[in-house]
Order: structure tokens, then sequence, then C-alpha cells
């Protein structure tokens, strides 16, 4: 995806102030241009690596996951030992400690947004806007009162202090983020993926949707008829998207594009391994108080 990875959005903005999040992964406006340092690559030999769609959530399962330091598991991980680390700041004051208060285990993602909108669910609540209850949870710290308040961005800064080389490896770019962003460019530009696409916008126009030219969804100017009119644009773009198939393809393209550069740059997926397991040893270090 095209944004910033969650670690860096949430240890930059949010959690100096009460672990607040803002998101990630998710929210894109499509796929990202091309890499400049990663070569084209073979897909042919990874025909039958494929995606596995959750259409509730609109969330895919790929062959990188695991590996995604942009993942629930890593980045509740990161959040709780920051967590931890500034209440250690807190409690020395006086404070309570508040790390405790937050369920720090995965978390539902944020829909993927890369190629369009495909939950029929969440867009017949939401429209265009994000899905509520995904994301990393938050603490709110405004019942602990002005003097907490004042003291944690303090302590958050100091907790961020003792774990620099950490949070930086977990704020990357890394090759997990690069080859991601190069698989969804390569899905969306090849052949496959383009006909995919086309018979997505074909489907929308058929049901009368009027299409923004540059990217091939709904004109923005739904949302400013009202939330009815949004609704129902991003109803019938999510429709589409399943029952053309479009998004089925366009994730199975990214799945053997992600494949295909893990095999191709398996040295540095290798290396990347181990220092991201060593990363996660640390935190779970801090968690547990050693």
């Amino acid at each position: 995806m095209n944004t910033s990875r969650t670690v860096a959005c949430l240890v930059s903005i949010g959690a100096v102030i009460g672990l607040t999040a803002c998101s990630a992964d998710a929210v894109t406006d499509g796929p990202p241009a091309t890499s400049d340092d990663l070569p084209a690559v073979d897909i042919a030999a990874f025909d039958d690596t494929s995606a596995r769609l959750d259409f509730d959530h609109a969330i895919p399962t790929l062959p990188l996951d695991d590996l995604s330091l942009s993942s629930p598991i890593f980045v509740s991980k990161v959040l709780h030992a920051l967590a931890v680390a500034a209440d250690s700041c807190m409690t020395d004051q006086g404070y309570e400690a508040v790390a405790d208060r937050i369920d720090w285990s995965p978390y539902l993602l944020e829909e993927d947004r890369t190629y369009g909108l495909w939950s029929i669910p969440y867009a017949s609540r939401s429209g265009f806007d994000l899905a509520a209850d995904t994301g990393p949870r938050t603490l709110d710290t405004l019942p602990l009162g002005i003097e907490f308040n004042k003291a944690y961005p303090v302590c958050m800064e100091e907790a961020k202090s003792s774990m620099t080389d950490e949070l930086t490896f977990a704020q990357g770019p890394d090759i997990d983020w690069r080859i991601r962003t190069e698989a969804q460019s390569r899905a969306s530009a090849s052949d496959a993926g383009e006909a995919a696409q086309a018979d997505w916008q074909t489907c929308m126009e058929d049901a009368g949707l009027v299409l923004d030219p540059d990217d091939g969804r709904p004109s923005e100017q739904y949302s400013a008829q009202g939330k009815e009119s949004e609704i129902g644009a991003a109803v019938t773009e999510a429709r589409c998207a399943q029952t053309t198939g479009a998004v089925q393809v366009l994730y199975d393209l990214q799945a053997k594009y992600e494949a295909a550069y893990m095999d191709d740059q398996a040295a540095q997926i290798q290396a990347f391994s181990d220092e991201r397991r060593k990363v996660e040893r640390f935190f779970d270090d801090v968690i547990a108080g050693r």
C-alpha cells in the first residue's frame, strides 16, 4: 500500500498522546509507482499461488503477511512495549500505570483499498468512509486528568528514546514494504490486471455510476449529494468488484508477484527476517519487564 507504514504513523503521532492511532496500510489511493531498485520477475512458476479474501472486512491474505512490519501482531507488540516503557516513567512520578488497560491482542486490520472498495457490508454502512472499530486499539487518557496528560507525552518521548534503533527498524521502509508495493504496482499494470480493472469499471458504468477519469473510481460528487448517494455508489463499486471477479484477479496477481519477489530476494528476506526476530525479542523483553 502506498501510505506510510502503521508503526511509523503510530510512533510519530499517535503514541505520543494516549496511543491514539492513525492508519497505515489500509487507506490508499491506488497502487504505488513501481520501485527503482527491484527488477522485473517472472511469475509463471507461481501460478498456483493465490490470495484468500475476507469479503466482509476487505482483508486479503497474501504471501508476505507473516513478514510484514505492518502486521497487527508486530504493530501491537511495538505499541505495547512503548506503553510499558512509558508506564515505568509515569509510575516513577507517582502516576498510575495504564498499559494494561488496552487489549494488546492482534486487532482487525483496516480494509485494504489498494484497488478500490470491495466489502459490501462496509460499503453499506460507511460508504466511502473507513469502517469503525478497525486498526490499533486506543486509550482515552482524558479521564486521567490534566497533570497526567501533561506528563504522559514526556514519558512517551523518553520511552521512544530508549528504543531508537528498534523503532527505526520498525518504521522502515524495508524489503517487506518494497516487495509489497512493487507487487501491487505490477499486478495493477499487468495485462490481466488492466483487464480486470476494465471489467470492474464497465460493471460500474453499466450500473449507472459516473467514474472519475483519473482513477476509474466513483466520482467524489456522490459524497457531495449526501450519505445515501455515497453509500449507493460505494455498494455498487464493491458489488462489481465481486461479481466481475476483478478483485480476486488483482489480489491473486499481487500474491504471485509477492511470492516471486520473496524468492528472487531470498538473501535480503533472510537478513530482514533475522533482524525482525531480534527486534521482536527486544520488544518482548520490554513487555515482560526484563
